[in-house]
């Protein structure tokens, strides 16, 4: 029994783990680019929830698969955060960070507040069925949504691993996050670069958003803003502004949530994340993983 309830919380870690990598790599991805935490970022990921159960709904016409509905909703995310990058963001591109970070709280609170308005603060859910069916493996069991949970995070993070790696814009992407002056007398045009990265980014929001709604439902429209202080925790602890770093701290974050959880209190769920992200800082501040882009 003590064997079972362990491999369950370290199953139910990864599956947690895996939402917020998702959710961690987008962020991280946006940070080692353009150089500022974009706070209006858990945004990306209620609109991507939202937009899903909607278009799922038929609320714009007729009804769509879920796994249609999904998909979607993300490019329609990743073409909002572009929108945002080049209403909000370019014009103050080259006054620093503080002045961007502080306009992405106020497009954060715009955002939210225009979801708020239009759907009020009802509780939402997407058309999943309440009893899911379990299957036991070995010791384990999962239902098959979880198990979907795990294997869409693993396919995004191989994703990640191929664009980074084998692509022209990954290499450009990396050359931009290096020295954007350097790239731009190379001949990168770092401002289309930007401008993809933050489709890239925002859909990523979007597809942790659609996850989250998976597992947790009903959610509101403040989802994204308080999810966005745990995936804050494994973008730090895996070292910002390194995507692989992300993947890594998000599978110890999700597994300090669900230990603590399990075997201390589920009062203090995410207290649990930054406990952990408090004591690797105190012994090494740049995070558990060092690194390029």
């Amino acid at each position: 029994m003590v064997l079972d309830n362990l491999l369950q919380t370290v199953v139910f870690g990864l599956i947690e783990g895996s939402v917020i990598a998702v959710g961690a790599v987008g962020l991280t991805l946006s940070y080692g680019v353009t150089r500022f935490i974009n706070f209006a970022y858990g945004e990306f990921l209620t609109y991507g929830a939202y937009l899903t159960v909607f278009l799922a709904a038929g609320l714009f016409g007729s009804s769509l698969p879920l796994p249609v509905a999904a998909v979607v909703a993300i490019v329609l995310v990743g073409l909002l955060g572009v929108a945002v990058s080049r209403v909000f963001f370019e014009p103050i591109s080259q006054r620093g960070a503080l002045p961007l970070l502080i306009t992405s709280i106020g497009v954060s609170f715009i955002l939210r507040n225009m979801l708020q308005g239009w759907v009020g603060v009802s509780a939402k859910q997407l058309p999943v069925p309440l009893m899911r069916r379990q299957d036991y493996f070995g010791l384990v069991r999962l239902t098959d949504l979880e198990l979907g949970v795990i294997v869409v995070g693993v396919v995004t993070m191989l994703a990640i691993h191929l664009l980074l790696q084998r692509t022209m814009l990954g290499k450009r992407m990396r050359a931009t996050s290096g020295n954007r002056s350097l790239a731009e007398v190379a001949g990168i045009d770092t401002t289309n670069v930007v401008r993809q990265t933050w489709f890239i980014s925002a859909a990523a929001g979007a597809l942790s958003g659609v996850l989250y709604a998976v597992l947790f439902s009903p959610f509101r429209p403040v989802v994204g803003f308080e999810y966005l202080i745990v995936i804050f925790a494994a973008t730090l602890l895996g070292g910002i502004g390194r995507p692989y770093g992300a993947m890594l701290g998000a599978l110890f974050i999700g597994l300090a949530m669900n230990f603590g959880s399990t075997y201390l209190s589920a009062n203090y769920t995410r207290a649990y994340a930054f406990l952990i992200l408090v004591g690797v800082l105190l012994v090494r501040p740049e995070g558990i993983r060092g690194g390029e882009f």
